[in-house]
């Protein structure tokens, strides 16, 4: 007998036996919330009442008796949509002492109740491989918030908080097991599935500090670059003081674990590590080829770039400029594509010493060094129009230019 498998974790989707099933014109409408309401509260059911509740609320100037005959109507509708999709003719709904029950006389099986039994079945063995296996499998088995399409439903909301408490659980039961053992590979792995459901929730600070107990400081700071450039470009943030502690910690550890390296074997190991695995610092530093255009480097590489320019004026004066460049919501096509484009376009516009980020959705921010302000508008114009050439169209840009002395001594009210 065929079975219907139903993801709701990060997703929807449904198969029946080997089969997808498509379910038309249900995207959002009572009938899918009823259905996936019901999916979710497994052979337990909902209240009756509790459905009418949250499918129509007391805003739709419906008096009881007409709230319970639209939900019949639905209840009606779900039937038709599910038997066009190909599965057996049957009443799906059942209502029995006012509650209502998803039945079939095929069996179902959902993530969200393999994953909540899986839970209650971790909690319920002793201490040992059986229980950590368990909840590791659950870990494995949550792969993205409940029905995130309609995760602004109230029903929906709340039920993935609860689901997102047990994720969250497995996570400190495994967590505390690894350490225990020492077992940072898998504590890095156990992050870094976080990270990816959840990257906005500082995941990656305990990805940074895994690794800095593996003494991993490269791919330590490359997951910080990757975040920084990420909420620089997604949410247009500056670092977090929890990320940019992180920071800070990569570069002490560093220094101390060179000078151990150095203390314990000597100079010529000292040149071993600058020259061998961790990448020739020659060919890191100096690119192989003649490169033309502008450096483009994430958000916190560019804050150092800056700060280094601005203390140069006690030697010289580089005559540096800022240009914060942004594209206009009238763009057509995607915005992320045509910040793409732009990105592009920047590069191919500037000269190879000038250096620029992305923050944020919509900006842009060069540093532009021996030049005067007059000229910005023309190398906006250079950018302007190679962005049109390259996006046949595209938004409007927009730029505002000023020189780092004026910033600094709008800031600090002198100048270095």
């Amino acid at each position: 007998m065929d079975t219907l498998q139903v993801q709701m974790f990060g997703g929807f989707a449904i198969r029946y036996g080997e089969r997808p099933v498509l379910l038309k014109k249900i995207d959002s409408s009572k009938a899918a919330r009823l259905f996936q309401m019901l999916l979710v509260a497994g052979p337990d059911g909902i209240a009756k009442s509790e459905l009418i509740d949250n499918l129509y609320g007391w805003d739709e100037g419906l008096d009881a008796v007409s709230r319970n005959r639209n939900l019949n109507n639905v209840i009606y509708r779900l039937k038709g949509i599910l038997v066009d999709a190909g599965l057996p003719a049957e009443n799906y709904v059942k209502i029995t002492a006012g509650i209502c029950r998803f039945v079939s006389s095929f069996p179902v099986e959902t993530d969200v109740r393999r994953f909540a039994e899986t839970v209650a079945q971790a909690e319920e063995c002793p201490e040992g491989a059986e229980r950590i296996a368990c909840y590791e499998k659950a870990n494995r088995l949550y792969v993205g918030e409940l029905l995130p399409m309609n995760i602004s439903f109230q029903w929906i909301f709340e039920m993935n908080l609860y689901y997102k408490s047990l994720y969250a659980k497995t996570i400190e039961e495994l967590e505390r097991e690894y350490r225990k053992n020492n077992d940072f590979m898998k504590l890095l792995g156990l992050y870094t599935r976080a990270a990816a459901i959840y990257p906005y929730e500082d995941w990656q600070v305990k990805q940074i500090r895994c690794n800095l107990e593996m003494y991993r400081y490269e791919e330590a700071l490359e997951i910080y670059n990757q975040t920084m450039e990420m909420y620089a470009r997604d949410m247009g943030n500056p670092p977090t003081e929890e990320m940019q502690r992180c920071f800070e910690e990569i570069r002490l550890r560093g220094a101390q674990h060179r000078r151990e390296s150095r203390s314990l074997t000597g100079l010529k190991t000292m040149d071993t590590i600058f020259m061998g695995r961790e990448g020739n610092i020659i060919k890191t530093i100096f690119e192989k080829d003649d490169v033309s255009g502008a450096y483009y480097c994430t958000y916190p590489s560019f804050i150092d770039h800056c700060r280094v320019l601005v203390r140069n004026r006690r030697r010289h004066d580089p005559r540096a400029m800022l240009l914060f460049l942004t594209l206009t919501r009238g763009s057509r096509g995607s915005a992320p594509n045509q910040m793409d484009i732009l990105k592009e376009a920047i590069g191919h516009s500037l000269r190879r010493g000038d250096t620029y980020t992305r923050y944020g959705n919509r900006h842009f921010i060069l540093m532009l060094t021996d030049i005067n302000k007059e000229d910005c508008g023309i190398v906006f114009a250079r950018i302007e129009r190679t962005y049109h050439e390259m996006a046949h169209g595209g938004g409007e840009l927009w730029y505002h230019a000023a020189m780092t002395q004026e910033l600094e001594t709008a800031i600090n009210g002198t100048v270095l």
